[in-house]
């Protein structure tokens, strides 16, 4: 057998959406749906796609008898165009594949339109779905890995790679033992970046200089003691709307952007010991991991996909730095259990605290793309130094 790097993971069957009256499936894509539901094409996963959503929505406003969207308003007239067209689709597509495919073959609607943004990640989460039942749980995360349309797949791969490599035993790892801090945190940051897969064709993420930054971030958990959480949460803004706001203001015409925290003169005293298990040695891991990845996810927000810049990744660190965000992941830090009387706890008590803090702060394709509407044009050129 092929190695899986070299095995096919999936099959996307893309098809327009056809108008009422026309035909969906030709002689062949029928013949090929029949062997797949007789199981005679294997376990390979078949996503049936169907493409321009966005000029299928828009026939069926067009279609629309005026009268009946009268007194509606604006958000009600748009939930009732798409129910009209979900019922258009179950007639002149979903019904036809079910009747060759059976019901085990799952369906996604895209467009590549802005506003239907979250069409493209629904696909990218079924296909990834599919192919981690159907062929492994590696292929899958490769998927999201590859994939630059779903940032909450990242968070997800994110984990399932940390997981598999040091995030299980971080209070335990033999791997860390002798080593400085900054050497273990070099090894989790590698894992992590590559994991988002940016267009770095300069290797920014990969210096020194973006890890003096994180390493610089974290340092701030030393800045006192933690106030409440809960309270933080409570009164803190959005992670979206906060982004958002401190990218418009950070991003004008031609300034050079200034990070609080110094990338490369100085860098954190403590990340030159030796690595030795303690509740703050923890804690730093668990917010290294934490302010990367939502570092990262920030860099994602403003960079649309682009060739990154010294100046697009340090407005991704200057957005974070600045947002309640941080001081509540922080804050949330502090508040860790630090009682490490037994290790198998530790290890476990700390992959569990890593996960739930990702999880509160994801953001999926969906506010990702509320939040780009937001932001004014950033002028991210010419580059900068750190």
């Amino acid at each position: 057998m092929p190695d899986l790097k070299d095995q096919l993971h999936a099959v996307w069957l893309c098809f327009e959406i056809p108008r009422a009256g026309g035909r969906l499936l030709e002689t062949g894509t029928e013949d090929f749906l029949t062997l797949k539901r007789g199981g005679k094409l294997g376990n390979i996963p078949v996503v049936v796609v169907f493409t321009k959503y966005d000029r299928f929505i828009n026939r069926v406003n067009r279609t629309l008898d005026e009268s009946s969207l009268v007194g509606l308003s604006s958000s009600a007239v748009k939930e009732f165009i798409k129910n009209k067209a979900d019922a258009e689709l179950k007639e002149i597509c979903i019904g036809p594949l079910e009747k060759f495919a059976g019901l085990d073959v799952p369906y996604a609607t895209v467009s590549t339109k802005e506003e239907h943004a979250e069409t493209l990640a629904r696909l990218i989460q079924i296909t990834e779905d599919r192919v981690c039942k159907h062929v492994a749980t590696e292929a899958s995360v490769m998927t999201s890995i590859a994939q630059r349309v779903d940032p909450g797949l990242k968070f997800k791969a994110s984990i399932d790679v940390g997981k598999r490599r040091y995030w299980k035993a971080l209070a335990s790892c033999a791997s860390f033992q002798d080593r400085t801090m900054w050497d273990c945190l070099r090894v989790l940051h590698t894992d992590l970046v590559a994991v988002w897969n940016f267009h770095d064709p300069h290797g920014y993420l990969y210096s020194n200089d973006f890890r003096n930054l994180i390493v610089n971030l974290v340092d701030e958990l030393d800045l006192g003691p933690p106030t409440s959480p809960n309270k933080t949460m409570a009164v803190g803004l959005s992670t979206v709307g906060a982004i958002a706001g401190i990218v418009s203001v950070l991003a004008g015409p031609a300034a050079p952007i200034v990070v609080p925290i110094v990338a490369s003169v100085v860098i954190a005293k403590w990340a030159y010991d030796v690595y030795q298990l303690s509740g703050m040695v923890l804690q730093r891991f668990i917010a290294y991991i934490v302010d990367l990845t939502l570092v990262l996810q920030t860099l994602y927000l403003v960079s649309d996909s682009k060739e990154l810049s010294r100046r697009t990744i340090k407005l991704a660190v200057a957005s974070y730095h600045a947002s309640p965000t941080s001081g509540e992941v922080h804050n949330r830090i502090q508040g860790y259990d630090r009682k490490l009387t037994l290790l198998e706890r530790a290890d476990r008590d700390t992959l569990d605290r890593i996960i739930e803090l990702m999880e509160s702060y994801r953001m999926d394709a969906k506010e990702i793309s509320a939040a780009r509407a937001q932001i004014p044009t950033v002028d991210l050129a010419p580059d900068e130094p750190w």
